[in-house]
């Protein structure tokens, strides 16, 4: 199926910043589609630069079904080896094949929702060593640090973040169902520099820094806000919403300028956690959000108001765009 016939199964008016499961749903399963095709392209790319023959895997690749579950293993998997192949290094090929082929089946298909230490799944080790040597502007190296959480009863760092799911259920809904679509894999960990990040390179999974203080309204914020990233990745795997992904401009959430498709994905997460912090505070007794709901919207004006003056959208970003608030309308 290609991406034109995939936008018209899906329907234009799927095309929106409003919290719905069944649009994830929808999303997250022709993403998953995308990334077997592509992983399925890749192994085959190897087999005749290689000159060998990985008909067993190309044959478990098949088998795999879109319309359930994978693992943040199967996507990690396929950024190894087009990385890989990208080198032209021979060894880095034959490793991501390797990690492929010695992947089971059961890991590849594990969807089920945990949290829990990073590194303890065989996948991360290559993402965190990417996270780890990301260069970011005004950081050093030694900045950012991410490890593991090596307590004996991780309980005291998980129950909080049950807890802001709970809260994000009872809030919002549709928000909690659309995160659960998304996200299978909330992965902690201590260090400095990063506060939470996640990529389509891990499809699913959500790496948060575990705070020293006021854990509720951390997670709280952190999980709507990495929960929308992965959601507007589904999206742009299928339309890159702007016509000018890569001009630059300020960010709101970063000291430097940043390319307009990150800027895109800053203010429509804040936007997200903006309009989830507003009925958050309609109950008074969780006045402790506050502070950081009026943080985020302010951003929020400042990424909306860059990419309102600077985008050059596609027909299905404009919709995207126009489907968020209007920060001067509010």
């Amino acid at each position: 199926m290609n991406r034109q016939s995939v936008i018209e199964q899906l329907g234009q008016g799927a095309f929106t910043s409003e919290p719905s499961p069944e649009r994830a749903r929808n999303f997250v399963t022709c993403f998953r589609a995308h990334m077997l095709n592509h992983l399925l392209q890749s192994v085959r790319s190897a087999e005749e630069g290689l000159k060998i023959d990985l008909a067993p895997l190309r044959t478990r690749i098949e088998g795999l079904d879109p319309n359930t579950g994978l693992s943040p293993a199967a996507f990690a998997g396929l950024t190894l080896l087009t990385q890989a192949l990208a080198s032209g290094n021979v060894t880095r090929v034959t490793d991501a094949l390797q990690a492929l082929c010695t992947t089971t089946d059961a890991e590849w298909t594990d969807a089920e929702f945990r949290v829990e230490s990073i590194l303890t799944e065989r996948w991360e080790e290559g993402f965190v060593a990417s996270a780890r040597g990301e260069a970011i502007e005004g950081q050093a190296a030694d900045e950012r640090i991410m490890r593991a959480v090596l307590d004996a009863d991780l309980t005291p760092r998980t129950k909080p973040v049950d807890e802001a799911l709970s809260i994000m259920g009872q809030v919002d809904p549709d928000l909690a169902a659309e995160f659960h679509e998304v996200a299978t894999r909330v992965k902690l960990f201590v260090g400095r520099g990063y506060l939470g990040l996640s990529s389509p390179a891990a499809f699913g999974a959500i790496f948060i820094r575990s705070p020293d203080t006021d854990p509720l309204p951390y997670y709280v914020e952190h999980l709507v806000h990495e929960g929308a990233h992965l959601y507007l990745n589904t999206i742009m795997a299928l339309d890159p919403l702007l016509e000018n992904p890569m001009e630059t401009a300020s960010a709101p959430l970063r000291p430097d300028a940043r390319p307009l498709f990150q800027v895109l994905h800053a203010t429509f997460v804040l936007g997200r956690n903006v309009r989830f912090g507003r009925r958050l505070l309609e109950d008074p007794a969780r006045s402790a959000f506050a502070a950081s709901v009026e943080v985020q919207e302010e951003k929020y004006a400042e990424g909306y108001a860059t990419i309102r003056d600077a985008a050059r959208f596609t027909e299905l970003g404009r919709q995207v765009f126009e489907s968020l608030e209007d920060p001067r309308e509010a």
